[in-house]
This record gives C-alpha cells, structure tokens and sequence, in this order.
C-alpha cells in the first residue's frame, strides 16, 4: 500500500503549476492552456529519448519564456 500512496503524491505534485526545476513545463502548460501533467510527462519522454537536445532545449526556454511574457 506504501507504493501507491508515494505514486499518488508524486501524480498530484505533477500536477500542480509549480516549479520543479525551472518552471518551464509549468509555463508552457499555462501558455497553451494543456495539463501540466501531461506536458511535463512528455518533456519527460523527450529528454529520455534524447537528453543531450531536450536539456538544451529545456534551459534554452526557462531563458527565453520570462522575457516573452514581460512583452505581453
């Protein structure tokens, strides 16, 4: 029972539009309207699949999001 208790927490902290790292997945999730679950599963699977391009990327964007939304 202790598994799906420590699953659950980390689902609902998924979950949540808070930072993790740099708040990136969070952003983009807000900026679309998408879940931010389900946006920071598939960064997830991105940077599994290719970790050397989806962290470039990653830190590429937590720069350059701040900066867009100061423009709106």
């Amino acid at each position: 029972m202790s598994g799906f208790s420590s699953l659950d927490k980390m689902v609902s902290r998924l979950k949540q539009p808070e930072r993790l790292v740099c708040g990136v997945a969070a952003k983009v999730a807000n900026k679309f309207n998408w879940s931010c679950l389900w946006t920071r599963v598939v960064w997830a699977a991105l940077v599994l699949m290719n970790p050397a391009m989806g962290l470039l990327i990653y830190f590429v964007l937590a720069i350059v999001l701040p900066k867009w939304e100061r423009d709106f």
